[in-house]
């Protein structure tokens, strides 16, 4: 499957959001993260797909998201 980051503008409201599509479990955290940065999307406003919600809950390491 292919990956890619998908950054949405809202240009009414100036909301961003970056979106993962094609990766396994919690690595689109990882790969978002520097286009979040550079946005300043904030980590309180992450939403998971269904995908990456079955491993974050079955998963024992922690990712550290810095902001």
């Amino acid at each position: 499957m292919e990956r890619s980051i998908l950054i949405h503008f809202d240009k009414v409201t100036g909301e961003v959001k970056v979106e993962a599509s094609g990766f396994e479990g919690l690595s689109c955290l990882e790969a978002t993260q520097p286009f979040e940065e550079a946005l300043g999307v904030v980590e309180g406003e992450r939403e998971f797909k269904p995908e990456a919600q079955q491993q974050r809950m079955t998963s024992t390491h922690q990712t550290r998201i810095y902001q």
